[in-house]
């Protein structure tokens, strides 16, 4: 038996608080999606006709900033309520831990990204619209730093929580839709994941420094009763 000392993960970098001010960033880029979505409902500023996207418009008209407008848009309040939401939670989760570069900044980044890829392959004139894409991004991002960084369980308990929050919040319960973009949601969530994987391998000394591990204690075994 090997006399090195045992040590158990008790602290991770998820165990500290989130930044102060997450919650509020978060709630104000969600005010901007409902706000938004409300000036394209009413086309003031005539936003119907600068702020959608389809291939037509990127890529032969070269209007690329629509890949980015079109984050902000939403097709009616039930899509918009089913985006703001997980969009405001996993915003808060990934600004509170990992700062504003990651949540506003790269998620707005990687949607817009997210978008191009998207329409590229969409026909030319069917138009794209809404935070769905980021909100699958900010998705799988936050799973994978997830499973990497609570190192206070298991891999299995990891997974089976990463895999369970997964299955819950971004597969879809109703029946296929025509109107949702499935590529949107895929391309959001697996280029989640690898981003999340190059930032943890970029972090990667940081998040082990910031673990508080303690020095693991056997109990001594009881001895066994004696016959009489």
């Amino acid at each position: 038996m090997s006399d090195e000392p045992k040590y158990i993960i008790t602290g991770t970098w998820l165990s500290k608080k989130p930044a102060r001010l997450s919650a509020f960033i978060s709630a104000v880029c969600t005010f901007l999606l409902a706000l938004i979505s409300l000036i394209y409902w009413r086309d003031l500023f005539h936003a119907q006709s600068w702020m959608t996207a389809s291939n037509q418009a990127v890529f032969e008209h070269l209007e690329v900033w629509r890949a980015w407008t079109a984050l902000f848009i939403h097709a009616d309040e039930k899509h918009l309520f089913s985006n703001s939401f997980l969009f405001f939670i996993l915003g808060t989760f990934l600004g509170g831990h990992f700062g504003i570069l990651v949540f506003p900044t790269l998620a707005l980044i990687m949607g817009g990204l997210i978008n191009l890829i998207v329409l590229a392959k969409m026909p030319p004139d069917v138009q794209l619209l809404g935070a769905s894409g980021v909100v699958y991004w900010m998705g799988g991002t936050w799973l994978i730093l997830y499973f990497l960084l609570d190192r206070k369980r298991t891999v299995f308990q990891r997974g089976i929580r990463a895999i369970g929050v997964g299955l819950l919040l971004f597969v879809p319960a109703e029946a296929f839709d025509p109107s949702i973009s499935y590529l949107s949601h895929s391309i959001g969530f697996s280029s989640g994941l690898f981003c999340g994987l190059i930032y943890y391998a970029l972090h990667r000394p940081l998040f082990l420094a910031a673990e508080v591990k303690e020095l693991f204690k056997e109990e001594p075994e009881e001895p066994l009763p004696e016959l009489p």
